[in-house]
Parts: structure tokens; sequence; C-alpha cells
């Protein structure tokens, strides 16, 4: 078992951070260069930077394994960055570093899991592909350089890259006796790397071999590096400023050759070495120059824990600001200055709850981005044509719910790749559809709430297949013939249904599809499906913006509060009998402007007694499901007010309370419960 190493783990939290937001650029480089069949400059670099810097975390936090694996891949990459072409002859360093990545994802969840006490994988198959892949790059190239390169590393003479165009050579010693020498000349590689891009160092695998710490030692340490958007003399000063350094002495400059420094102009490296600045100084013109620039990091990674947690103090705050302004003392009273200081309350925490959501809000675009390497995977496994398209990625959700729809989203693009979209070109071409399918992600939000829906240009679902199936699986509830086709293709989410013969690596449409359902209900949401055979299959998702705090209606139903949404009420009236109208089934509707609305009474729905039972005496809040607006029915409507929803105790989940129109209850101002209704669920149980 492996720990993490003693002092460590304070970072352990931005280590996973920072690496998983690498592992997802890797994985949107790779996968974008791949579908273009080319690799740009820029390109090689990131991707080398991200290998570079994974590697330099991981060793400092001590994943030795994981260190090995990125520095392998980093290695790779440095070949393909001194001749680009090479990648068109080698498309089998794509699928190797996709691979790379999964290996990393999977660790740092088992990391994550359980940092203090952990099995460290071994990686030793991949990293002799990596090898191996390595060597085959080189025999591409006809590889001399190699073998020239290791030489002049052995001998002490400086790197065939000191000889390049803009490249400064420069020798460093450490302190005598500092210790770790190796691991010191890595550290400062780092900080050039900053500003600078490394060509070579000797010895070159500083981070992974303690021996060459005595090589340092006895010859100092040769880094070769050209400076970007900074002045060489800038690396200078990072090299005489980092820690352990008692000395350096550069030994080569390459100018560049066409444009020499004038005879009038001073060259970049004087002669004579200029006077020593202080400390003070440097820090002053540091200072200065970053003023100058204009630009400052505005941004902070937060702990979502440290999040959460400020989410539930704004949640109590209004939970007792609600306690103190309807407090049953002051029923009656007329406080003008408390009334006017209980407005100015209000407002304040209004704005800090919306500032607190607009903390916790993120773009879907990761979520529907890691999407495409579910597409990417599928498309070569099942050789078929299919390309992910994206709409509305930049659509901003409650942190919470887009870290919950990463499995529902995958499983729902692997059913539309495995079974939605037709086997072959051929087929598709012959039903008039262009040979390349699609699958499409998109996201738009409306009112309190955000629709998400997954597509394809597929085959569509088979009605007669689904219903036949659920016949033969016991399934239907009444004759076949009375089931609408919306009650069809919504067969496919109940548990167990699945119209596949035979199973495969990918889940086929209703495999596991009630597990998506069960997911999406957990965050609030609703799952429906949608399809015309031949022409494709849409899976629809509503989920509210965020979870735990909403504005409601409050209605009471006998000696019972029930909030309601307010996201989901359209409008809130009083009306006679005499509007009362009957459907086909002696169903209670009204006539509203013009539009026919069907009336649900609520305490019939919960059996709650009552006196309030005719429509006159009562209030009826019309309100929008899913695009099917109906009328609730309750005794009186007794304002509005933000509520922070609270969860069913866990021993009530056997009852199935949300199936019955009820998401969750809130606590009220007089310490009472109120319970949530679930506009949708209610409607749908009815």
């Amino acid at each position: 078992m492996a720990k993490i190493e003693p002092g460590m783990e304070s970072m352990l939290d931005m280590y996973i951070f920072e690496t998983g937001s690498l592992l997802e650029q890797l994985d949107e480089i790779i996968l974008r260069t791949e579908s273009e069949d080319t690799l740009g400059e820029d390109d090689i670099n990131e991707v080398f930077r991200i290998m570079h810097t994974i590697k330099g975390s991981s060793a400092m936090m001590g994943f030795s394994n994981l260190q090995e694996l990125a520095h392998k891949g980093e290695d790779l990459f440095f070949i393909i960055r001194e001749k680009p072409e090479l990648i068109k002859e080698a498309h089998f360093v794509y699928e190797l570093i996709f691979n790379v990545s999964d290996l990393y994802k999977a660790e740092i969840e088992i990391i994550q899991a359980s940092p203090q006490d952990f099995e460290p994988t071994d990686f030793s198959e991949t990293v002799s592909k990596l090898e191996d892949a390595a060597k085959k790059l080189k025999a591409i190239e006809n590889g001399g350089e190699t073998a020239e390169q290791t030489q002049s590393q052995k001998s002490g003479e400086l790197p065939p890259e000191s000889k390049q165009e803009g490249a400064m050579t420069v020798r460093v010693q450490f302190e005598s006796g500092c210790g770790m020498e190796n691991l010191r000349a890595f550290l400062l590689i780092n900080k050039i790397q900053e500003e600078a891009q490394i060509l070579a160092c000797v010895p070159p695998d500083v981070e992974t071999n303690a021996d060459t710490a005595k090589y340092i030692i006895e010859n100092g340490f040769i880094v070769v590096f050209k400076a970007t958007e900074v002045k060489n003399e800038d690396i200078l000063s990072i090299i005489e400023d980092a820690v352990n350094v008692e000395s350096y002495e550069v030994v080569n400059v390459k100018p560049p050759e066409e444009e020499p420094p004038k005879e009038e102009e001073k060259p970049e490296i004087p002669q004579e070495p200029a006077p020593e600045k202080s400390v003070a100084q440097k820090k002053q013109e540091e200072i200065k120059k970053a003023a100058g620039s204009g630009q400052k990091q505005s941004l902070i990674s937060v702990n979502l824990a440290k999040l959460d947690l400020l989410h539930d103090i704004v949640g109590e705050i209004i939970t007792t600001e609600s306690m103190v302004v309807s407090n049953p003392d002051l029923e009656g009273l007329k406080l003008e200055s408390f009334s006017k200081a209980a407005r100015q309350l209000r407002k304040l925490t209004d704005e800090l709850q919306d500032t607190v959501m607009s903390i916790r809000m993120v773009p879907l675009a990761g979520a529907f981005q890691k999407m495409g390497r579910v597409v990417r995977d599928m498309r070569v496994k099942l050789n078929k044509d299919a390309d992910l398209v994206l709409e509305g990625e930049n659509t901003e959700v409650d942190k919470s719910i887009v870290d919950m729809l990463g499995d529902p989203l995958m499983h729902l693009v692997r059913n539309c790749m495995d079974h939605g979209i037709e086997d072959s070109p051929e087929q598709r071409t012959a039903l008039g559809k262009p040979a390349k399918a699609y699958v499409k992600l998109s996201a738009h939000s409306t009112s309190g709430e955000v629709i998400i829906t997954v597509s394809d240009d597929g085959a569509g679902i088979n009605k007669e297949k689904v219903l036949s199936k659920a016949q033969k699986n016991g399934l239907l509830t009444k004759l076949p013939e009375e089931y609408s086709s919306r009650e069809i293709l919504n067969m496919i989410l109940l548990p167990g249904f699945s119209t596949n013969d035979k199973v495969t690596e990918y889940s086929g449409r209703g495999v596991g599809m009630d597990v998506v359902k069960s997911n999406i209900e957990q965050i609030g949401g609703t799952l429906t499906v949608e399809s015309e055979e031949g022409q494709g299959t849409s899976f629809i998702i509503k989920i509210p913006l965020t979870l735990a705090i909403i504005d409601g209606l409050k209605l009471r139903v006998g000696d019972t509060v029930f909030t309601v949404p307010i996201s989901s009420v359209r409008e809130s009236l009083e009306v006679g009998e005499n509007r009362l109208l009957t459907d086909t089934e002696n169903g209670e509707m009204i006539m509203i402007r013009g539009n026919c609305y069907p009336i649900l009474r609520l305490h019939e729905k919960f059996n709650m007694p009552t006196e309030v039972k005719d429509l006159d005496k009562g209030i009826l809040l019309v309100v929008d499901a899913g695009g099917k607006d109906i009328c609730l029915f309750a005794d009186k409507l007794i304002g509005e007010q933000p509520v922070v929803v609270k969860p069913f105790p866990k021993f009530l989940s056997r009852y199935n309370i949300k199936q019955e129109g009820l998401s969750g209850c809130t606590i009220m101002g007089d310490g009472t419960i109120s319970l949530i209704i679930d506009v949708n669920n209610l409607i749908s149980a009815d």
C-alpha cells in the first residue's frame, strides 16, 4: 500500500483538480487534431507542456508510476516536436495517448477514493508501448541524432540543441552540500519553462534518475533554452534567484543569423557583467512590470466543499430571516421601522443568494465535450462514421448538477451510437440520408430550468417492437391498443427493458435506461423520449438550474402547507363553480380566456381533510408541466418566499414519494415543514 508523502496532503486536492483539467485539455487537443488529420506546432507544444507539467506535479506528490507514464509520453512528443511531419506516418500515437489519459484518470480516481491507503497501478506494459512507439518514430526519422546526443551527454560536451538559432546554453552550479542536486535541477527547469522553451538538458533525466546528482556536483547542470516573449536577461535572473544556485555561466549563445545586432546597439548578452541588483530592486521592477502590463490574475480555484458550506450557510440565513419576519409574536403589530429593515434584509439576502448561485454556476461545455471521446472511441470500434455536434454548451448550471450529469449523458450518447445510427453509410444513403451521421448534444435555459437534448439522425425506435417486447415481459397494465405513442416510447425507460437480442460491449436502448432516468430524477429532473422511425431519436432532459434554494409560492391545503416552485407557475386566480366543465371521462376542467385546463384538487390527490371544497372558496394555480398546463386547486395562497430545499429522510425512499409528485421539503418561518411539489411528477402520477 502507498500513502501520500508527509506534508503533501494539503496539496492533493489542487493536484487532482489541475491534473484533471490538463487531461481534459489533452483529450480535446488529440480529438480535434485526429479528426483534422493534422498536428500543428502549437498543438504539439501544448501536449508537450501538459505532459511535462503532469510529470512534474506527479513527481512532487510522490506518484512515481504516474510520473514515469507522463515522462514517456513527454519523450514521445519531444520526438514529434523536433519533426512534426512524423505524425502523418504515426497515427498509432493518438490511440496510445488516449490510453495514457484513461490510465491517468483511473489512477487519480483510485487515489481520490483512498488517498492514505492505495495500491499504485503497474503501468509497465503501457510504458513499454510508449518506449516502442518512440523507437518507431526514431526509425521513421532514420534517427542518427540519438546516438550523437547520447554521446555528447556522456562526454559532457554541449548538446546539439545549443547550436540552434536563438538558443542560450547555461551551466549551473548548486551550493555545496545542498543535497538532491538532481531535484534542484528539475525545479529549476520548471521555473525556466514558465518563460522559455527548454531545448535540452545535461543530464537529461534528473527527475527520474537520482544518480545524476553526482554528475551535477562534478560537472554542473547544463540547460539549453530559447526565450519566447522575454529577454535572455530575464531568464538569467530566474536562474540567479533560484534556491540553492551558487553560480551560473553562459557557455554558448547562438544569436539569430538573419538579424545580427547593429553596431550601435548593445548585444543581447553584455561582455561585462552588469552590476548586481538588490533583491528589493528586483521586486520593485517585477511589480512595475506587472502594473504596467495592466494584467493580473483574477481567478482562483476553490474547493467545492467550501462552496457547499457557503451555500448551506446562505440557506440557513434565508430560513432564519423567514423565521424572524414571520414570527407569530409580530402578527397584528404595526412596526414601520421593523418592516423597512425587513425589506432591506430581504434585498440583501436575495443579492447574497444570487451571488452564491452565480459562483456555483458552470457551463455545460465540460460535460458536453467529454462526450467527444465517447463518440470517437465508438466510431473506431463500431466502424460507424458519425460526428458529435454541440449546441448551447455555454449554458450554465449548478456545479453539482453538472457533475451528476456525466454518467447519464455518456449512456445516452452510447445508445445513440450503438443502436440509433445505422450500421453502414450505404444503409443511410439508400434512405436518402447523408453518409455521415451525427449525435447532437444541445442545451438551452428557460425560466428556472435547463433543457438538454441528446439526439441522433439514425433509424429511430420501432414502436411495434417495443410494445411487443413489453407485452412479452408482462409490463403492460392495459390493452396494447390503448397505449399512445408517447407511452410506448417511454417504456424503454422501464427497469430491465431492452429490445436487444444479444448483449454487446455497449448498452442497447433500454439496458440501464431506468438507471439513467433515476439518476436524472435525483437531481430534480425528468427524462422523456421522442422518436420517429427512420428519422432519429431524441432524449429530452429537463433539470433545474440549481437544487438547493428556489423561489416558491406557498399554498395551504387543510392543515398542510405546500410549496410550488415559482418557475412552474403561470398565474393564480379565483373562480366560481359556474365556470366548471367536465371532459368525456367526467374529469373537471375550467375555461380561462378561451383555453380549457384540467383541474387537480390537491386535497383529493393527497387524501387530506379540508373544509374548502368549492371552487369559489379556494384558489386555482395554473402551472406548466413540460408543456402541459394544469390547474391546481388549494384552500389558500399564502405568498411568495425563497425556500431552502431539503431532501426527504432516507427511510422514506421505499415509499416512492417523488413519483407521487413531491420533490422534498423546506422549513418555514414558524418552524413547521412545507412539502415541495414537483409539478412534472405530480401530473404524470395523476
